[in-house]
């Protein structure tokens, strides 16, 4: 960047363990912070330890940089009050700093003539990753915000968080119930706790290792064999324990598949058999 950003700050909610208090530049170069009082303003400041407290919208119309940070169900009556102050959109950047929303939730700004942008910590990496998407500009301001040794800027399309969420999603809440499933069918094996989780441990790590070698051609196993005996073997293994984890076995065992662009139509001779044996467990 050519000069250094004049950086605002619109916030409301918990700040205390907010990435914000941990970002140097912020710290460095925070000018005035708005909230949804000037109490609560100055208690932002105090919390970033930066930042002078302000009271109305238009105190913010130096900054080349707004931040926004609050709960989303605030969001639009923010983007509202900015929308009616007297500012020059085409001069300012503004960086949504939220987990799960992006740009698109500031498009009124953006249509207005702002730049607009998001940003946030990549779960899991200690804040020395983060992930940040939107207009150019805005993808340039978010990596000079957050330029610190250590760390690592990766920006995804514009108005894609949604997708990057569902990506976090299958590698984290919709892997836990595989784990689980497979730890509690270890021990209904006849393992014990602490055996069934190292076994569960060990190969889930080998599994990811096979597909950061090789990708999808890593799949290994009856499935990619299509060895339907084994599989048979193991629904009816898992109905005698609990219908759930059969039917929840087989419908995974197709839907992966097919998601490995396999065709499963070899796997839909079950079908039947699962459908009979699901309704018995259910009668």
């Amino acid at each position: 960047m050519k000069k250094q950003a004049s950086l605002a700050l619109l916030a409301a909610g918990r700040i205390k363990d907010s990435f914000l208090t941990r970002i140097p530049r912020l710290r460095d170069r925070l000018g005035p912070v708005r909230s949804s009082s000037y109490r609560l303003a100055s208690r932002i400041a105090n919390v970033l330890g930066a930042g002078q407290p302000v009271e109305l919208v238009e105190a913010l119309a130096g900054a080349d940089l707004l931040l926004i940070s609050m709960p989303a169900r605030w969001l639009p009556g923010c983007v509202d009050e900015l929308l009616e102050a007297p500012f020059v959109w085409t001069a300012k950047t503004i960086l949504l700093c939220d987990r799960e929303l992006d740009s698109l939730a500031l498009d009124k700004l953006a249509r207005a003539g702002a730049t607009v942008g998001s940003l946030s910590p990549v779960d899991g990496f200690d804040e020395r990753l983060y992930v940040v998407e939107g207009d150019r500009k805005a993808v340039r301001q978010a990596r000079w915000l957050l330029e610190q040794p250590g760390v690592k800027v990766v920006a995804i399309d514009p108005g894609q968080k949604a997708l990057y969420s569902a990506g976090i999603c299958f590698a984290t809440s919709m892997a836990l119930p595989l784990l689980t499933a497979s730890v509690e069918t270890l021990r209904s094996s006849g393992l014990g706790q602490n055996d069934a989780l190292a076994v569960a441990d060990r190969l889930f790590q080998r599994t990811l290792r096979a597909y950061v070698k090789s990708g999808r051609k890593g799949w290994d196993g009856p499935l990619p064999s299509q060895d339907l005996s084994v599989i048979r073997g193991h629904v009816q293994a898992l109905f005698r324990i609990s219908p759930l984890l059969a039917s929840y076995y087989y419908e995974n065992a197709v839907q992966v598949t097919q998601i490995l662009r396999q065709d499963p139509s070899w796997l839909r001779s079950l079908a039947g058999e699962i459908r009979a044996r699901a309704a018995r467990a259910g009668g």
